[in-house]
């Protein structure tokens, strides 16, 4: 992935699958409550006005591992923001690659 390239998934979501746009921001080591752990950074294309302040307001840090475990998630709100990080995890298929504890 070439970093600010957009791609998209599809997401499986309520019965439905849905064409999913992301933004690859690039790689970067993320502090968490675990130690410091090697992310791939992304910034979904999400619907701004009802929830969201703007289509580029969320963004998304996913270990860069086999695991993809989702460790982040930032988003600007239109009524104010959140900061969501993982609390904890179990039986990953993977080791879990963490840097420093």
């Amino acid at each position: 992935m070439i970093v600010g390239e957009d791609f998209d998934i599809n997401m499986f979501f309520d019965n439905e699958n849905y064409h999913f746009k992301l933004k690859f921001l690039g790689k970067e080591t993320l502090s968490s409550k675990f130690g410091k752990i090697k992310c791939v950074k992304f910034r979904p294309v999400v619907q701004a006005g009802r929830v969201f302040k703007e289509q580029e307001s969320v963004t998304l840090w996913v270990s860069d591992d086999k695991n993809r475990i989702p460790l982040k998630v930032k988003a600007d709100l239109a009524i104010g923001s959140l900061e969501i990080d993982l609390e904890n995890f179990k039986n990953v298929k993977f080791p879990f690659n963490i840097l420093v504890n």
